[in-house]
């Protein structure tokens, strides 16, 4: 169960964020975190990673809303085996940035991206993440290391 909850508590904390992002920025704002590293905007994106698929947002809903359901049918099978606990981690990390994104594909209609980071490539600048997107990416590589490392 503790990684169901850590699922949820990184869902609640990306919507959090998203919601604070949603209502006090305007899309023209650019603020600087970490020392000008990091910076905090507002963007929206109806596609997949990178605007993947942007014009195709209805298939991309549904599209994330069955690999979601996949997801969450293999997590609480995995659950039910002993030991594993980095995997079990990762796919919480996936689920729980998933969710959070597949939520604002219902509710909003489009993802709501916060930040970016600050670097010489303007092409990498310009890229704009969301915690989820950094959960499932961290969570997939957990789980690709659980995979190669597992005992058999």
């Amino acid at each position: 169960m503790i990684y169901l909850l850590i699922a949820g508590s990184l869902l609640a904390l990306d919507l959090g964020i998203k919601w604070y992002v949603e209502n006090h920025f305007t899309e023209t704002d650019i603020r600087k975190a970490a020392g000008g590293r990091i910076l905090l905007r507002k963007s929206y994106n109806s596609g997949m990673a990178m605007n993947l698929l942007e014009n195709k947002p209805g298939f991309v809903k549904w599209l994330t809303a069955g690999l979601g359901l996949f997801l969450l049918v293999y997590e609480l099978c995995l659950l039910a085996k002993d030991g594993r606990t980095v995997e079990k981690t990762g796919w919480a990390l996936v689920l729980g940035g998933a969710c959070s994104n597949l939520y604002d594909r219902f509710r909003r209609k489009y993802v709501v991206d916060y930040f970016s980071f600050r670097c010489r490539w303007k092409k990498i600048q310009n890229i704009v993440f969301n915690l989820g997107d950094l959960f499932i990416f961290t969570g997939s590589i957990l789980v690709v290391f659980a995979q190669i490392f597992r005992k058999k």
